[in-house]
């Protein structure tokens, strides 16, 4: 009776501790209604928690009254994300004098092929863009960047420099 009672309990023991594995994985919602896992536990994790796909602008260099930026979307969740241009236009900017008036904007005068292209983003890859602004006088600016796909206010990014 003893017997059948230790192998009992140690059956108990083993399926119990196959449940909790699943209960490090939890879905949260991050207010714009798309639900995300988060991995609450501490094995099995890439280093990646539940991000989103992160946009970021750096200012790269000025000079002669040129600036070159690098904007980067990256991958910060635990799945390939699919990003689905509508158009050619992988991008679109704006370019603000101090006075908040629009100087350029980067699809005014272009001409892209209406495809729609599809490009897979890989857990921690990033999308790259470097952009090149010419002919700049002495002043202060802002860009603002964003993808060139349907919810774009979600890749904007904007940075403020001063062309001397």
């Amino acid at each position: 009776m003893l017997k059948y009672l230790a192998i009992g309990s140690i059956a108990l023991l083993t399926l119990t501790g196959c449940g909790e594995g699943n209960e490090s994985m939890n879905s949260t919602n991050n207010g714009n209604g798309k639900a995300e896992e988060v991995n609450t536990g501490a094995t099995g994790s890439s280093g990646i928690v539940a991000g989103s796909m992160e946009p970021s602008l750096t200012l790269d260099s000025i000079s002669n009254g040129q600036a070159t930026f690098t904007y980067k979307v990256q991958n910060q969740t635990e799945k390939v994300q699919t990003v689905v241009f509508p158009s050619s236009q992988k991008y679109d900017y704006k370019l603000y004098n101090e006075e908040g008036e629009v100087l350029v904007t980067y699809s005014a005068n272009k001409s892209f092929i209406k495809q729609v292209e599809k490009e897979e983003v890989k857990q921690a890859d990033t999308l790259e863009y470097t952009i090149t602004l010419d002919s700049l006088a002495k002043g202060s600016y802002t860009l603002e960047i964003w993808l060139a796909v349907e919810n774009e206010e979600d890749f904007k990014k904007t940075i403020d420099f001063t062309v001397e």
